[in-house]
């Protein structure tokens, strides 16, 4: 799957009782589409699922690929800090039909480079959707090691990594492996021109929630 352009961090609409407003997601996911965006990211940090149920989740996943049926790429958030967890989400997501799915880094946990590389390379083992690595360590307190981002971009289940530490230097460094296989999102819209300008084939945004015809 090759991946490129504005891939918008889509929201989650609630009512004011906290339930999903599906009817809104609806429309605005009519909207991204409509209005040119590449794909579409669920779940993300953005979709606010870290403090979502997993019930919710679901729905959510479930609803927006159905909603979307293939006009552009869906790809599920199915991050968590237990490796287990990341598994169970990432089959069940890739069975809904998800085009790909974002996995974040092991938050909390510190665990080592062995340990960072066995949380992604079991979930890319065992599904068969691409697996986008999501490096945002001003949220997980952790960052995946170049040399583990390297191991990682060789796994023939990898397609990629979004980049979200707002380190260009970090990015400069991840550069040198990308490839046709392996690609770099820019995980924060103030810096995509320069990401772009380091190889990264587009961006995850927040900001194309707003004005996705722009982005």
């Amino acid at each position: 799957m090759k991946l490129q352009g504005s891939i918008v961090a889509l929201i989650t609409p609630f009512y004011e009782d906290g339930t999903v407003n599906f009817e809104r997601l609806g429309k605005i996911l009519d909207w991204y589409i409509a209005q040119g965006t590449d794909g579409i990211l669920v779940l993300g940090t953005t979709g606010e699922s870290s403090t979502m149920s997993h019930e919710e989740d679901d729905a959510v996943c479930r609803f927006t690929i159905g909603r979307v049926a293939g006009r552009v790429p869906v790809i599920a958030g199915s991050g968590s800090n237990s490796t287990e967890t990341q598994l169970e989400k990432s089959k069940k997501y890739a069975a809904m039909g998800a085009d790909a799915l974002l996995c974040i880094t092991p938050y909390y946990i510190k665990a080592n480079a062995e340990g960072m590389y066995r949380h992604f390379a079991n979930v890319a083992d065992a599904v068969d959707v691409p697996v986008i690595l999501y490096n945002v360590p001003g949220r997980t307190g952790c960052s995946i090691p170049v040399e583990t981002v390297a191991r990682l971009a060789r796994h023939p289940n990898i397609c990629g990594i979004k980049e979200a530490s707002g380190d260009i230097s970090y990015a400069v460094k991840i550069a040198r492996y990308l490839s046709d296989d392996f690609q770099m999102f820019c995980g924060n819209d103030d810096i995509t021109l320069p990401l772009l300008s380091l190889g990264a084939s587009g961006v995850i945004s927040v900001w194309a929630n707003i004005m996705p015809a722009a982005c």
